[in-house]
C-alpha cells in the first residue's frame, strides 16, 4: 500500500481530515474532495485507484458517484468504498448494486480500515496486471492480424491466373474460412505436351493448414525439378506418373504433419494433343466432367485414401476424354458442406444441378456465379470451412 493515493469524498470537513490522517498513517497519500462532482473532476486526471466516499452528501450522492464511475470507459479500475453511519441492510444492497467494492460503518476504526485496505490493494494490483495483460493481448492480436493479412495476400498471389491459357480456359472460386486457407489449387503447362492441375484441402483450416498447403504447393511447382515434372520423366506413361506423384507426396508427408493433419486432393494431367485427362482421387470430393455434347454432369471417382494418413495407401488413375468445349469442375468439401440458416448442406446434388443449368454460360462468368451462389446459401461471408473450386474448359487451341 506504500505510496498509493486515495481520494476521500466527504462534505464534512472534520470527517474528511480525520479519515485523511488515518490513510496517511497507513502509507497512503490522501486527496480530498467535498462533493461528488469535484471527485469526478479529480479522478479524470489523477490516476487514483482508491475512493472512500461518505454515503450522505448534498448534490450527487455516493451511490450516484459510484454508478457514474462504473459507466466510464476507463482502462484503470477504481476500488470504491462506501462509508455510512447507518446499519440498515437496504444500504448494503444499494451499495453493492451501485458497484461498490466494500462498505464500512462510521466512525471508521483505524485497525479495521487497515485490514480492509490491504484487501483493496491486492485487488487493485490484480486489476492493474489484468489491464496490462489485456493491453498486451490487444497488441499481440493486432500484430497477428497484420501478419495474417500479409500471409493471405501471399497465398492469393500463389493462386494461378484466371481465364485463357494454352488449350484451356479457366476460372475459380476461393473463399478462406479465416485469413488464410488450407485449400490450395493450381494449373500450369509442362512443356508443350502436358497440362497439370490439382486441388487440395488440408485437414482443418487456418494457419497450420495453410502452412501445410504452402509446403505441398512448393513440392508441386512447375519447374523441371518439381515433383510433377520428375514423375512424368521417369515413369513409362501418364497414368503411372500421376499415381507416382501422389504416392510421393504420401511418403514425404507421412509423419511430418502435426498431430494427424492429412490432406485430400485431386491431381491430374491433360495431354494437350488429345484432351485425355488422367487423374487420381485421394479422399477428395469427386471431380465433375461436363461433356458439351450431352450437357449432363458426370461425377468421376469414388473416393481414395487421403494423403499423409496411411503409409501403405495406394492410388489409382482415373481417365476422362475431353472434347472441345468440355468442362472439368474440381471443388473442396467446404462447398458441399456449406450450411444455410436452416442447417441444410449445399450438397453434391445441388452443385451438379447448377453445373448443368449453367452449361451454356461462358466460363468467365462461372467463377462469380458460383461465388455468389455459395455466399447466398451461407448467408454471410464468414464461412465455417474453406471453399474452393476450379473450372477448366478444354479449347483444343494452341
Amino acid at each position: 500500500m506504500e505510496g498509493q493515493s486515495a481520494l476521500v469524498v466527504d462534505n464534512d470537513a472534520r470527517s474528511c481530515i480525520n479519515l485523511s490522517s488515518m490513510l496517511e498513517k497507513l502509507g497512503f497519500s490522501a486527496v480530498s474532495a467535498n462533493s461528488a462532482e469535484e471527485a469526478l473532476r479529480i479522478l479524470e486526471t489523477s490516476g487514483i485507484a482508491l475512493v472512500l466516499c461518505d454515503w450522505q452528501m448534498s448534490g450527487m450522492n455516493a451511490t450516484e458517484l459510484c454508478e457514474a464511475l462504473r459507466k466510464r470507459s476507463s482502462e484503470s479500475y477504481i476500488y470504491f468504498v462506501l462509508l455510512t453511519g447507518s446499519s440498515d441492510s437496504e444500504f448494503i444492497s444499494k451499495a453493492l448494486k451501485a458497484g461498490a467494492d466494500d462498505f464500512m460503518h462510521k466512525p471508521v476504526d483505524p485497525s479495521e480500515l487497515g485490514v480492509r485496505l490491504q484487501s483493496a490493494a491486492r485487488i487493485i494490483e490484480l486489476q492493474r496486471k489484468l489491464t496490462e495483460r489485456n493491453a498486451f493481448l490487444e497488441f499481440a492480436y493486432q500484430s497477428v492480424t497484420t501478419d495474417l493479412k500479409i500471409a493471405a495476400k501471399v497465398q492469393e498471389d500463389l493462386l494461378p491466373r484466371q481465364f485463357r491459357l494454352a488449350v484451356l480456359d479457366t476460372n475459380w472460386v476461393f473463399k478462406p474460412a479465416n485469413f488464410v486457407a488450407g485449400d490450395m489449387f493450381d494449373y500450369f503447362p509442362l512443356g508443350d505436351d502436358y497440362f497439370v492441375f490439382y486441388i487440395l484441402d488440408v485437414e482443418g483450416h487456418g494457419i497450420a493448414s495453410a502452412l501445410t498447403s504452402f509446403a505441398i504447393n512448393n513440392q508441386l511447382n512447375p519447374s523441371s525439378h518439381g515433383l510433377c515434372s520428375r514423375s512424368l520423366k521417369i515413369q513409362k506413361g501418364v497414368p503411372e506418373a500421376v499415381v507416382d506423384t501422389v504416392s510421393n507426396l504420401n511418403r514425404q508427408f507421412q509423419g511430418n504433419l502435426n498431430s494427424s493433419r492429412y490432406f485430400t486432393m485431386i491431381y491430374g494431367v491433360i495431354e494437350v494433343s488429345t484432351g485425355m485427362v488422367t487423374m487420381t482421387q485421394a479422399g477428395h470430393p469427386a471431380a465433375v466432367h461436363l461433356p458439351v455434347k450431352s450437357g449432363e454432369p458426370i461425377a468421376l471417382g469414388d473416393g481414395g485414401m487421403p494423403v499423409g494418413m496411411l503409409e501403405e495407401a495406394s492410388y489409382s488413375p482415373i481417365s476422362c476424354q475431353l472434347a472441345v468445349g468440355d468442362r472439368l469442375f474440381l471443388y473442396s468439401d467446404g462447398m458441399l458442406e456449406c450450411q444455410n440458416d436452416d442447417g441444410e448442406f449445399y450438397g453434391s446434388e445441388r452443385l451438379l444441378k447448377r453445373i448443368g443449368e449453367w452449361k451454356d454460360l461462358p466460363i468467365e462468368e462461372l467463377g462469380d456465379l458460383f461465388d455468389g451462389e455459395i455466399s447466398n446459401w451461407n448467408g454471410t461471408e464468414a464461412f465455417d470451412d474453406d471453399v474452393s473450386m476450379v473450372i477448366l474448359e478444354f479449347t483444343g487451341k494452341r
